[in-house]
This record gives structure tokens, C-alpha cells and sequence, in this order.
């Protein structure tokens, strides 16, 4: 690689601080940011004694540590304090309050965790980032490694990766800017420091995508945070075997989908927090290659996710353009929040053969629109969609979807031929343990581009069985051989 050819970085701050304390029975690790960069606005936090900084984003506030053992979490706040709601519920943490303004409890191992006081989701909730201790650290002179050095904030950072590249962004540094790779193998971005989008827009263009990879094969994207995305956060397109870990995704804006899988194969995403506006996580299928490279073998577990007011929890579509989408499954997820959307949703708006999707094992606590939503459709980000506006305004289909558009009389054998179809998709052990039970839709485009084989086992509401349609609030449209159980 060529340093001049691959980043542009100004560093502003050079001192660089670890901290770590021991008990008996608990490790705490936390890093010292560039200076002025945590806050104290809101909150601050102590583990186990220790001050952990904070960082504030538009959205909600946060604190990052490494942990083993067990931790003590002290939090005081601006905020009067009478109640607070620590999720995902599944770990039922219990606070003390320990005065108007403060509060503890005690962690028994790594979770990534929200924190949200008195009823009120949108009063700057506090998260909690604790993780593993980092198991892979490269060397700092190996001349494939770019090293940015924690305490220190980078702007204008532009990496365009080469073959057997790791970026290591420190614990405690601050890394404004995007990072590419075309056609490349063995690529690794990991550590336990930021990536921040808050000053993004003041380079030229205002979108970036943070992490884009396109063509690139054996992939590691672990630890890092990410805050303030502008655009798609981690985006792979036409990738072969990646695996993305322990990343946390803090961001509120307009297509900020926190990770967009796109034509790729043997993916895994593991142990990932993202709140996002958009998409916490999209599958999809587009791009310029042929048909017959699928989408293919998606593992997505162990995550937390929050979708705000538009895009879904969990998304397969709306771009599925390939032959096929086939072999996707998520499993053991909590999704904490869904102010609006899916929470697990395919959107076929293309051609491909969806089949072979599992869900299994995923806790619902607050979903405020639609439970399950697989619908085949013309969208305006379809091969025969029409973005013109006037068209868009035309026949703009008011309801359920963004984005769909109705065919126009006299056009439906000419629009289901670019159709695709669903089949073979599994709802397993699926409970909506809080909140109000939300409606689910199952439409296929007509009577042969459906959606078949679907089968829903153990769909729970508030620990109740839900064995029909009815009680569980599902419309079922060109849908058939549906089964509940």
C-alpha cells in the first residue's frame, strides 16, 4: 500500500492513556479518549470504582469497558431518577437507587446493555458496552498493520485497503473518516476504539459509508464502535467469508443501516449492538453481477438490536435481485425496541427465490407497528420500479410499506415478471415478552409468485401459546401452506 494513496489523517491530541483495576474477583479495562471528547453532561459512570468516560451522540449517551468477572456499575445523572428499565430483559438486572440522581447494579459477565429512565426512550438513555478483553492484538510495527494509537482523534481518514491489512483502531481513539477495499483478501479491522461520523459531512460529500467492501474475501470487522453514521455503516457487496463481532452501532439518521449485506456468502455476525434509524441489519441481493450469485449461508446471533422510527429490526430485501436468497438464519437476538417498521420482515421487491430462512429464539420487549412482515411487491427501488415523482406520487400505495408502489390496471402480468417468490421460512420459539402484541402480514404479489411453506412454532405473547391466525394477529395474503404450532 501507499501511504499517500491510502490515508489523509491530522492527528490533534497525543497522549494516550489504559486503565485497568483488579479486585479478587473482576478485571475492568477502559481507555482514555482524545481531550474534550468524552462528556459528563448527562451521566457518569464508575465500574468497580473506576471512572469509565462517556460519550454523548444526539441519540443516546454510552460507556465502554472490558470486563472479566464481575463488575459493580455505578451511574449518577442530570436526570431525577424514578425508575429506570435495564435491557435486554432477559439478563434481569435490577437497579438500586442510590439517591435522586443515581443508581447501581452489578453485572456478572460482558453484555451490551440499555439503560432508560423513567418511562422514556428518548431522553438520552445510557448504554453500557461491556465486553470480553481483546484476544487478538497485532503488532504495532508489522508493516501491514495501520495503527491508530488510542488518546488520539484522526480526521479525515481515507483507507483504501490492500490484500492482508489490519486496521487497529485502538481503545481511546477517535477515527473520522471511511474505509474501502476493492477485490482484496484477508482483510481485518478490529479494536476497541471509534469510528465517528459527527464531522464526516464537513468532507467532500456529505454520505459516507464507514466500512464498504466490495469483491473482498476473508473478512474480520470486531470491536470497534461506531456513532453518528451518515449512511450505510458496514456494508459488504459481493463478499465471501467475513465475520463481524462485537461491534456496537450508535446512530439516528436518515438510511443509516447499521449492517447491509449485500450478495454475499458464509457471513457471520455475532454479538453486535446496533441502534439505528434504519435497518438494524439488511440482507439483500443487488449489484451488477449475474443472477446465479446468490446471497448465501447469512448466520446473524447473539445480538442486541433497536430500530427507531423507520426501516425494520431485522430485513431481508427490499434489493433481492439475484436467482436466490437462500440460507439466512438469525437466532438468540433480543430486540429491545421497534418505534415503527418490522421487526422481522423479507421485502422481495426483486426476483429472487427467498427460501430457507430461519428465525429461531428471539425475544421481542417493545414493538410498536408490525411483528412479522413478508410481502412480495413492486417497490421504487425495483428492477420495473419508477422513481420519477410525479409517478411516485401517482401510485404511491398508502399503508403498510414504504417505498411500494401499486401496479397500475392492466399492468399486472407485466409487473410479475419481475416477481420473485418466499418459501420454506421458520418462526421458531419467537416471544413478545413486553409491550402490545403487533400486527403481522404475509402477502404474496399474486397466486404464483406467493409465499409457501411457512411454518411458525411456539409463538409466545407475554409466556401465552399462540396457536391461530386470529389470536396472534396475522393477515395471510397469495400465502399458502402456512402452519402454526
Amino acid at each position: 500500500m501507499k501511504q499517500k494513496d491510502a490515508i489523509f489523517l491530522k492527528i490533534l491530541i497525543p497522549l494516550s492513556f489504559l486503565f485497568f483495576t483488579w479486585s479478587v474477583s473482576a478485571q475492568i479495562t477502559t481507555w482514555q479518549p482524545p481531550e474534550g471528547f468524552a462528556s459528563d453532561r448527562y451521566y457518569q459512570v464508575k465500574v468497580n470504582g473506576t471512572p469509565v468516560p462517556v460519550f454523548d451522540t444526539p441519540i443516546a449517551s454510552y460507556a465502554v469497558f472490558d470486563m472479566t468477572g464481575e463488575a459493580k456499575v455505578e451511574v449518577s445523572t442530570m436526570y431525577d431518577v424514578r425508575w429506570v428499565d435495564i435491557r435486554p430483559l432477559r439478563w434481569n438486572l435490577k437497579p438500586e437507587y442510590t439517591g435522586d440522581n443515581s443508581f447501581s447494579f452489578n453485572l456478572k459477565q460482558p453484555a451490551n446493555l440499555s439503560l432508560e429512565l423513567n418511562g422514556r426512550i428518548r431522553q438520552q438513555p445510557l448504554f453500557i458496552f461491556a465486553g470480553k478483553p481483546e484476544t487478538f492484538r497485532p503488532s504495532k510495527t508489522d508493516k501491514n498493520v495501520i495503527w491508530f494509537e488510542g488518546g488520539k482523534l484522526y480526521k479525515d481518514v481515507r483507507l483504501d485497503l490492500q490484500d492482508n491489512q489490519t486496521v487497529y483502531i485502538e481503545g481511546g481513539a477517535v477515527v473520522q473518516g471511511m474505509i474501502t477495499a476493492t477485490g482484496k483478501k484477508n482483510i481485518k479491522i478490529c479494536g476497541r476504539g471509534i469510528l465517528d461520523g459527527t464531522y464526516v459531512k464537513e468532507m467532500p460529500g456529505s454520505r459516507h459509508r464507514w466500512i464498504n467492501l466490495t469483491d473482498c474475501e476473508n473478512i474480520t470487522v470486531e470491536g470497534v464502535t461506531l456513532h453518528n453514521g451518515t449512511t450505510w455503516q458496514v456494508a459488504l457487496m459481493h463478499c465471501n467469508n467475513a465475520e463481524i463481532k462485537g461491534i456496537r452501532i450508535v446512530s439516528e439518521a436518515a438510511s443509516d443501516d447499521g449492517l447491509d449485506i449485500c450478495r454475499s456468502t458464509n457471513v457471520v455476525i455475532d454479538d453486535v449492538f446496533a441502534h439505528t434509524k434504519d435497518d438494524c441489519v439488511a440482507i439483500k441481493s443487488h449489484g451488477d453481477y449475474p443472477g446465479d450469485h446468490p446471497t448465501d449461508n447469512i448466520l446473524v446471533k447473539n445480538c442486541v438490536f433497536w430500530n427507531s422510527i423507520w426501516g425494520n429490526a431485522i430485513e431481508i430485501g427490499f434489493e433481492l435481485n439475484s436467482d436466490e436468497v437462500k440460507n439466512i438464519r438469525f437466532e438468540n437476538i433480543d430486540i429491545i425496541h421497534v418505534e415503527d417498521g418490522a421487526t422481522i420482515s423479507i421485502h422481495n421487491a426483486g426476483k429472487a427465490h427467498v427460501n430457507n430462512v430461519v428465525f429461531e429464539n428471539i425475544r421481542i420487549e417493545d414493538s410498536r407497528q408490525k411483528l412479522f412482515d413478508l410481502a412480495i411487491f413492486s417497490s421504487q427501488y425495483s428492477p420495473d420500479g419508477n422513481r420519477d415523482p410525479e409517478y411516485s406520487k401517482k401510485y404511491y400505495l398508502h399503508g403498510a410499506w414504504d417505498g411500494v408502489q401499486k401496479v397500475p390496471a392492466g399492468k399486472e402480468e407485466y409487473h410479475s415478471k419481475f416477481r420473485g417468490s418466499i418459501s420454506e421460512i421458520i418462526f421458531k420459539d419467537i416471544q413478545v415478552v413486553g409491550g402490545l402484541l403487533p400486527f403481522s402480514v404475509f402477502h404474496g404479489f399474486d397466486a404464483s409468485k406467493n409465499i409457501s411453506g411457512v411454518r411458525m412454532e411456539n409463538l409466545t405473547y407475554m409466556g401465552k401459546h399462540l396457536t391461530d391466525t386470529e389470536s396472534a394477529k396475522i393477515r395471510l395474503s397469495n400465502t399458502v401452506d402456512f402452519k402454526m404450532k
